[in-house]
């Protein structure tokens, strides 16, 4: 007897940046969630950016970027897409690093927000994913979904090399690639939900060129995954979507 496994859609985003994120690009993905109605809705991470806890935020413009408009606007973008699954990004990361500093005014600070993310994830009845690197995985049919760790020109590469056909977020560049692999595993990157003029490392790195805009989405079993990337090109107003 041929067991049929039914296919469900799902739509993976991430890097949104909290109040960075850009409006046409969250206005256009949210539309397509609605459109397409997946089972699975993803935020690999960097919902919100965190600027003021960087750890060379001392001294920088970032020391003083305001705290709640960014965990505002994360949240609120969470509302919005109704995710099934989030995940921490390296931009989360800083809060749980920072929840037992010495200095009691940071750690309370970071140990309160968390607490908000915690809120918003459960209220959502979304998963949420607390780690963040090398083992900080979920799957989805064959795939593994994650916030990503690696950059470089060949970070989706390394990826699907280290992990096989995977799901990230992290480096900005929406993409895919194949690794040198007998099973020729895949990874796609979603690229970015913000602004990309307005953040303040992209205005001096040249790597910062090909950011782009993106979301995955396909259709999913127990067991295979089908995936489909959008790319928007950086300067680029107007989303053509499929849908």
């Amino acid at each position: 007897m041929n067991i049929t496994r039914k296919w469900k859609k799902f739509l993976a985003v991430g890097c949104s940046h909290g109040n960075l994120i850009d409006p046409i690009a969250a206005h256009a993905v949210l539309r397509f969630r609605d459109q397409w109605k997946p089972a699975a809705t993803i935020h690999l991470g960097d919902f919100v950016d965190t600027a003021a806890f960087r750890a060379g935020a001392k001294g920088s413009t970032d020391e003083s970027e305001p705290i709640t408009p960014d965990i505002d606007a994360g949240i609120e973008f969470l509302k919005a897409l109704r995710p099934t699954l989030v995940f921490n990004g390296n931009h989360e990361a800083r809060l749980w690093r920072l929840q037992n500093h010495h200095n009691a005014i940071v750690s309370d600070c970071a140990g309160q927000i968390i607490n908000r993310l915690r809120m918003a994830t459960a209220k959502l009845k979304a998963e949420y994913v607390e780690d963040w690197g090398i083992r900080a995985w979920r799957k989805l049919g064959n795939y593994s979904l994650g916030h990503g760790y690696l950059f470089g020109e060949s970070f989706l590469r390394d990826t699907a090399e280290s992990h096989g056909n995977t799901i990230i977020a992290h480096a900005h560049r929406a993409g895919m690639a194949t690794g040198r692999r007998s099973d020729a595993a895949t990874a796609y990157c979603v690229g970015t939900l913000s602004d990309i003029p307005n953040m303040d490392y992209a205005s001096a790195r040249r790597s910062t060129l090909s950011w782009a805009a993106g979301f995955v989405w396909g259709e999913y079993t127990d067991t295979q995954t089908v995936c489909w990337l959008h790319i928007q090109p950086q300067g680029q107003k107007e989303w053509k979507l499929s849908l």
